[in-house]
């Protein structure tokens, strides 16, 4: 029964499950009661195919999360997912960059900000661009000039605005190098956010990459200060580059090529009756992105929260507005067949990647019509739960220009460490996801016993939002969720703002105590400390670390040391 649910779980995701809102119609392999929890985390069908059979919860009583909704354990995909464990591109893209980067001219390994006039190669690297040459949105140095971080420091309990001492992050216990300053203190010269989709566009990153069979095991987190170089960062100006590089081994080994942004004159976005429209060309070929964005009363402008597929945390006092993931990709893809495979060739990517790159053209998007649609281009925000959890993590960590983002429950894939999944009972692990179309190809060489020689982590893409905000939101009373790989990770990353000058600007919040994807009202308040924050420009609390007790070692994860980047 255990490895039945295992296996139906991972057809799934249990990422795979949120949004009753997807536009997948009967195949909707999710809690259709979405935020209600109803159905449980009941089966699907296979990975790759996308089937229907399994009746994903059409309410019943288990509403808590339970493995028993009404798709009950036996999914009719079961374990035999037509994309089995090779997934379409099988284990034998063992080495080599699998076509990412090459002469297709989509980016190679660190596509996200290209040299177009968005951004990119122009102004747009450097050390901190603070408008970069885009002009849309002028400079984001919102920290800068502010005090160095008052006189708490040391883990102290007065967590006051930007530049007063700063949060005490986990409460004060880690002390030491807690505190320095909040988001406007020792890390003031740190924007909240950046006007390019990529700051680390002329950064030398990796092209070729080692075989899957020369990859060396590390059996803690890797260290995020550690350049490929050898060498460990010392200044924040650094960071950009190493960030370029865990972009481009991310890329790689998990999500596929992000393609580049286009050129201006590809981008067509206009703006109408609250409906924003973007129309995008590659090549020969387009694709249309659509969005409603509704508005609080008044006149603006007012920051965005960009839900994935509808879902995610519930927020107020702000606009909102959706991505639709079909526009690119089926929830469930075959990897390969979609609208995203169809503009890109690369066939080993992942649907994620094209997930990414479509949040990105939405963005665009906002800054082409900034003059219609009463939206603050500086203070957006992305939010999803489930799969559109991880969505939103990685269109957070690959765009610069989103001031905040907030996945919920996005379990393995998310910013749950894989290492620390392998080592925990029914969780989301790296033999899970084996068979989706939602990863490259390359990451179906890595099972369970292969985490150590993963040359990145979790920790590090959610590193990568750094230093914008991030908070994220888990549920550990769901073991596939793996809110303990969740909350390493998390720990692993604080170490980053911490380094950088900025711990006030990441939090995590786990509650086991409501069904998949059913927001609890008990981490409302944390939510809104974030928007209130980083979205309103309030004065708020967001020294947010709130967890179960877990028996992690953390030594044992994370054994690296945390410099003081000057």
């Amino acid at each position: 029964m255990a490895n039945t649910l295992l296996r139906s779980l991972m057809v799934i995701g249990l990422g795979a499950l949120l949004v009753s809102s997807c536009s997948n119609g009967a195949s909707t392999q999710e809690i259709t009661g979405g935020a209600t929890g109803a159905g449980g985390i009941s089966g699907g069908a296979g990975a790759d195919s996308g089937g229907t059979s399994g009746s994903a919860g059409s309410g019943g009583s288990a509403t808590t999360g339970g493995a028993s909704g009404s798709g009950g354990t036996s999914a009719s995909g079961g374990a035999s997912s037509s994309g089995g464990s090779a997934g379409s591109g099988g284990a034998g893209v063992a080495g080599g960059s699998s076509g990412q980067g090459g002469a297709s001219g989509t980016g190679g390994v660190r596509p996200s900000g290209g040299a177009s006039a968005r951004g990119g190669a122009s102004d747009a690297g450097g050390a901190r661009p603070s408008g970069g040459a885009s002009g849309r949105g002028g400079a984001t140095g919102t920290g800068g000039g502010q005090p160095a971080g008052g006189s708490v420091g040391a883990g102290g309990t007065n967590v006051g605005d930007a530049g007063t001492g700063g949060g005490t992050g986990d409460g004060g216990a880690d002390g030491g190098s807690i505190g320095r300053g909040g988001s406007t203190g020792a890390g003031g010269d740190m924007p909240l956010v950046y006007d390019v989709e990529n700051t680390g566009a002329d950064c030398q990153v990796p092209t070729s990459f080692p075989a899957f069979s020369a990859l060396k095991a590390v059996a803690n987190l890797p260290d995020p200060f550690l350049m490929e170089s050898g060498t460990r960062i010392s200044s924040r100006s650094e960071w950009a580059c190493r960030r370029a590089e865990i972009s481009a081994q991310i890329q790689h080994w998990e999500l596929g090529t992000k393609p580049a942004p286009p050129a201006d004159s590809d981008v067509t976005a206009t703006y109408s009756g609250g409906k924003l429209t973007v129309v995008v060309k590659v090549g020969s070929q387009s694709v249309t992105l659509t969005s409603t964005i509704t508005t609080p009363s008044g006149t603006g402008p007012f920051p965005v929260m960009i839900k994935m597929d509808g879902a995610g945390v519930p927020v107020s006092g702000i606009a909102t507005m959706s991505f639709t993931s079909s526009a690119l990709a089926a929830q469930m893809p075959t990897r390969g067949t979609g609208t995203f495979w169809n503009l890109f060739p690369d066939k080993t990517a992942g649907a994620y990647a094209g997930w990414s790159w479509g949040v990105s053209r939405l963005i665009d998007g906002l800054f082409e019509t900034a003059d219609q649609n009463k939206i603050d281009v500086k203070r957006i925000g992305v939010t999803g739960c489930s799969y559109a959890g991880k969505m939103a993590l990685y269109a957070g960590a690959f765009d610069e220009r989103i001031a905040l983002t907030i996945p919920e429950e996005s379990g393995g894939g998310g910013e749950a460490a894989w290492r620390v999944s392998s080592t925990l009972k029914d969780a989301e692990d790296l033999d899970h996801a084996q068979g989706t179309g939602w990863y490259s190809a390359n990451l179906n060489q890595f099972k369970n016993a292969d985490a150590p020689k993963l040359p990145f982590d979790q920790h590090e893409l959610a590193a990568m939002v750094a230093p914008r905000a991030l908070l994220t939101i888990g549920n550990n009373g769901i073991s596939y969720l793996a809110s303990e790989a969740g909350y390493v990770s998390m720990k692993a990353a604080t170490e980053v703002y911490k380094a950088l000058g900025v711990p006030d600007r990441i939090g995590y919040s786990i509650n086991g105590n409501n069904g998949h994807c059913a927001f609890p009202s008990s981490q409302a308040p944390d939510v809104q400390a974030f928007v209130d924050k980083f979205l309103l420009g309030k004065t708020a609390n967001t020294a947010v670390a709130k967890s179960p007790t877990y028996s992690s070692d953390l030594k044992k994860w994370i054994s690296w040391d945390t410099p003081t980047l000057k």
